[in-house]
């Protein structure tokens, strides 16, 4: 019986020494895990925190906010407001662009054959209409329409419709249809009196600078 009993003792201590060494080795590893997981996160939040890092985020947002507003003021309204409130359109056709209105139809629906053969500003009428070039024009007469036909290149306006001396200065300007010359047999429209005066003040050297920019429109156009 004393021999078991020491023996049982002995076992018994063993058995208290174990736990209490596992519990140490339990504590060092959570200790170290604990202090890892600290030093991670610290290195994390100072990345976080540097000057760059920040402004990355700040230009980040800028373009997030910036996108989205731009992409809710893209959305374009319905044809009929257009053709109400009278918007110009212009569409590229070929390397160049057209002044429409919002139905295709260039020169504000006048007559390109009156202002060049009558030197007059006369409104076309949609019934007798035809489409070159991307663009939709209307004629004040049947025999207007077959003239056109015949050589539209002679009646088509110059710079695509657009304002001559607008072009001349690398703006792409609407024009008043009632505001026109014809130089050698070219139509050229404006989009004011003004505009008119101003381009004829120097004419062959803004028809130059109108030819070049028009031939460059690529890159200035937007």
């Amino acid at each position: 019986m004393g021999i078991r009993s020491d023996w049982l003792q002995s076992h018994e201590e063993q058995t208290a020494i174990s736990r209490t060494n596992m519990n140490r080795i339990q504590n060092v590893h959570f200790a170290r895990y604990s202090g890892e997981t600290n030093h991670h996160f610290g290195s994390k939040w100072q990345t976080l925190t540097r000057p760059a890092v920040r402004l990355s985020f700040v230009v980040f947002a800028l373009w997030a906010f910036v996108t989205s507003n731009s992409n809710a003021s893209n959305l374009a309204p319905s044809s009929k407001d257009l053709t109400q409130q009278g918007v110009q359109v212009w569409v590229t056709k070929g390397k160049h662009k057209l002044n429409l209105d919002s139905q295709g139809v260039i020169l504000k629906g006048y007559d390109p054959v009156a202002y060049v053969d009558q030197k007059k500003a006369v409104k076309g009428d949609p019934k007798y209409k035809t489409t070159h070039e991307g663009a939709t024009y209307y004629f004040s007469s049947a025999a207007d329409l077959a003239t056109f036909k015949k050589n539209p290149s002679k009646y088509v306006p110059q710079y695509g419709g657009f304002c001559a001396n607008g072009m001349a200065n690398r703006k792409a300007n609407d024009i008043d249809p009632n505001v026109f010359f014809v130089v050698k047999g070219k139509l050229y429209v404006c989009s004011s009196p003004d505009a008119e005066k101003q381009f004829q003040s120097n004419l062959q050297e803004n028809i130059k600078k109108a030819d070049q920019n028009w031939e460059q429109e690529d890159r200035w156009f937007y």
